[in-house]
């Protein structure tokens, strides 16, 4: 038996099952789930370097099913924080209302997103996309009434990209008279100039709409703050990449790889690349100007997760080894280190019962484990040495340079400088400063909740010191599949056209400072006396517990006055606006097709005078 077939058989059966006995015991349910995750996901694991291929004919259109080494390493991605996330879900939905719907919901969209990254056709890949849409709209309404706004925002910007892909299908299909990625990469080249950027567009707006490319990523703050934690987490951490899983199927797969020879090319980038790294890098600098500004943690992470995004979809779009590698290096560490935050924030709602950042505090002491986990999510986003975040800036940042392409280059630094000012106010506002008094008693969260952050942080820190092992997977599908010279590593050492770096040796030189700075502050100033919060000049006055010490509330003022100008202007105002016309012209219509039988009775009658009176002039 083919083992595709048999791979999403598992995962989409194991759905149904485990919403159908989960109504014997909640327990059942969430057993089904791991039994056809593992399983399906050790299936998948035993597939890498072996391309295995499924076909069928459905009404006369050819269904093929693959694994190659590129959807192999999306999906390891998608079975490896799908499994942190069913394993943190266990703890965190105990006791909630509607388990069985997260539950199937959650396996739904896993199986989904697996069925995207093995099909090899455009119409199994549309049809597993749809699923993946309905499904994770099932988990953006959960909370129903509350969510209402953001369900309808999700549901009609998902609806636009469905139907830009269906049209460009239907495009597909109407010239070659075929779905399948091989026959539409070998006939790509003969398409004309405007069918091919017809084409780039209406796949661009699809898969941007999930890979959240400024303007299109409106639907992302809401979805992302309303959904269930553990959904946030996956929304953020492989859903986002489908996205760009569909924009690197568009630039290397099924067109062949030909943009350099159908278009003008900057400095060795193809036109439609060069656009596509400037709308990145635009999406990585706005986003995290709004990030700064904002008081919900989860609505921070989102807009956190859209700039990441865009230095990946500006990596891809450069296109070149290096390019490419960091594209994909950057997002396998997004889904990591952006998963592991999302979970976090998720703990601290899961014992708080709040997101805002303003009313939380000092909660170092009580959730050791949570703050030791945003410190390593914060670290690696910053992209600093010692862990993974720094090897994946530093081949975006070398292929940047090694392009000439130098206006990218300062832009993709503003936005990781700025970063820094929300990394640090995630951090700042929630663990240290003072603790208000409802929050002394919190405990840290449950073993089950730990194990899935904790695991994710080790893995920064092992990527960090050994990124050669993700590399050569990368390379290996790079060569196979792209025909995109290999990029050069040797063991730990990274090298580039400008000069190389060795990850053991600056990560053993950053955790040695590390070490000798910790010491250095528990001997030579260990007479220190430790300082309570409200040991402090107050003229006089001592303040009372109301009093909020924590300057959490209006974070970072002065430089949000100073990006107002890119504030007030917002994607949402400007959808809005479009909306608002067009519910004018519809009341507008409504004048003339008021539904009436006898008005319709009149129009026929009048058109026929007309035709009467007018017929010889006409003719």
């Amino acid at each position: 038996m083919k083992i595709v077939p048999l791979i999403l058989g598992i995962l989409f059966g194991g759905a149904v099952l485990s919403y159908v006995l989960g109504k014997i015991h909640v327990y059942i349910k969430i057993i089904v789930s791991f039994i056809a995750l593992l399983t399906s996901g050790f299936l998948f694991l035993s597939q890498y370097g072996v391309t295995d291929t499924f076909s069928m004919n459905i009404a006369g259109f050819d269904v093929i099913w693959r694994i190659n080494p590129l959807s192999w390493l999306f999906g390891i991605m998608i079975f490896g924080f799908g499994l942190m996330v069913l394993i943190y879900s266990t703890a965190y939905m105990k006791g909630k209302e509607r388990i069985g719907l997260f539950c199937f919901s959650l396996c739904i969209t896993i199986a989904s997103m697996v069925g995207i990254v093995v099909s090899a056709d455009l119409l199994s890949f549309f049809f597993f996309w749809e699923i993946m849409t309905w499904a994770s709209f099932l988990m953006v309404i959960y909370y129903r009434y509350e969510a209402q706004k953001a369900g309808i925002k999700y549901f009609v910007m998902s609806a636009i990209g469905a139907y830009a892909m269906l049209l460009a299908l239907f495009m597909i299909q109407a010239e070659i008279g075929s779905l399948s990625f091989a026959v539409i990469a070998a006939n790509w080249s003969g398409f004309s100039i405007g069918f091919q950027t017809s084409l780039i567009l209406l796949f661009l707006l699809a898969f941007g709409l999930k890979a959240a490319m400024v303007p299109l990523h409106t639907w992302v703050p809401d979805a992302y703050s309303i959904s269930p934690a553990p959904f946030s987490a996956l929304f953020s951490g492989v859903l986002s990449k489908m996205g760009v899983f569909g924009i690197i199927i568009l630039f290397y797969v099924i067109s062949g790889g030909s943009f350099a020879t159908q278009f003008v090319t900057y400095k060795g980038v193809a036109l439609p690349g060069y656009l596509l790294a400037w709308v990145g890098v635009l999406t990585a600098l706005i986003a995290t100007i709004i990030a700064v500004v904002q008081d919900d943690a989860k609505k921070l992470l989102a807009y956190s997760s859209i700039g990441q995004l865009g230095y990946i979809v500006m990596a891809i779009g450069i296109g070149d080894s290096l390019g490419m590698t960091s594209g994909l290096f950057l997002a396998v560490n997004h889904t990591i280190f952006k998963g592991m935050l999302f979970l976090a924030i998720g703990a601290v709602f899961y014992r708080t019962g709040t997101k805002k950042m303003s009313e939380l505090g000092g909660l170092i002491t009580r959730m050791p484990y949570t703050f030791f986990v945003v410190l390593l999510g914060i670290i690696t986003l910053a992209g600093v040495p010692p862990l993974s975040g720094y090897v994946g800036k530093w081949m975006l940042y070398e292929a940047l340079i090694q392009k000439k392409l130098v206006f990218l280059a300062v832009a993709t630094f503003a936005a990781s400088t700025i970063a820094f000012l929300y990394c640090y106010r995630l951090i700042y506002t929630i663990f240290l400063g003072q603790r208000p008094e409802k929050f002394d008693t919190i405990k840290e969260v449950p073993l089950a909740m730990r194990i899935p952050m904790v695991l994710l942080s080790l893995l920064t820190m092992y990527l960090g010191f050994y990124p050669y092992h993700l590399l050569d997977v990368i390379a290996f599908a790079e060569t196979t599949l792209f025909g995109i010279e290999p990029f050069i590593l040797k063991d730990t050492v990274l090298f580039s056209q400008i000069g190389g770096v060795d990850t053991i040796t600056v990560m053993s030189i950053v955790g040695v400072a590390f070490v000798v700075i910790f010491i250095i502050f528990n001997t030579v100033y260990k007479r220190s006396r430790l300082v309570g919060l409200k040991d402090i000049h107050t003229s006089g006055e001592v303040p009372g517990p109301e009093i909020n010490l924590h300057f959490a509330i209006n974070f970072y003022q002065p430089f949000s006055r100073g990006v107002q100008g890119v504030l007030k202007r917002s994607a949402d105002r400007a959808y809005q606006s479009i909306a608002d016309g067009l519910e004018n012209l519809f009341d507008l219509m409504r004048y003339i097709y008021t539904g009436n039988g006898q008005t319709y009775a009149m129009y026929v009658i009048i058109f026929l005078v007309f035709l009467f009176v007018f017929g010889t002039i006409l003719i």
